[in-house]
C-alpha cells in the first residue's frame, strides 16, 4: 500500500490501537451520558454510591487515550520518515502516561 492511499484502517495503524480507539469512543459516549445525567438532570445517586469521582477519572483517562490514539493514527499517515514518526509517537505516549500518573498520584 502506497503512502498516498494509506487510510486509518486496522491494517495501517495496527489492530489493537484501532480497536482501543473505537472502544474509547463508545466509552466516552456512555460516560458523557452519565455526566449529563448527574450535572444537568440532577441524578445524584452516583454521589451516594461513591462512584461518580472514579467515573470522572475514567473519563479523563478515556479522553486522553482516545486523543492519543487519534494523533497516533494521524501521524502514521504523514509523509515524515519512520524515525521522526516513532519519536513523535513515543513523546506523545510519554506525555500521556505522565498526565495519567500525575492525575492518579495527585
Amino acid at each position: 500500500m502506497s503512502g498516498a492511499t494509506a487510510t486509518r484502517s486496522p491494517a495501517t495503524v495496527g489492530y489493537a490501537p484501532w480497536i482501543l480507539h473505537r472502544a474509547t469512543a463508545v466509552l466516552l459516549v456512555l460516560l458523557l451520558a452519565v455526566h449529563i445525567a448527574v450535572q444537568v438532570f440532577g441524578f445524584t445517586a452516583l454521589y451516594g454510591l461513591g462512584i461518580y469521582q472514579p467515573l470522572l477519572d475514567l473519563t479523563l483517562v478515556a479522553v486522553f487515550m482516545h486523543g492519543f490514539l487519534g494523533l497516533r493514527a494521524t501521524l502514521l499517515e504523514t509523509t515524515w520518515n519512520r524515525g521522526t514518526k516513532r519519536l513523535v509517537i513515543w513523546a506523545l505516549g510519554v506525555a500521556f502516561a505522565a498526565i495519567v500518573l500525575v492525575r492518579i498520584i495527585g
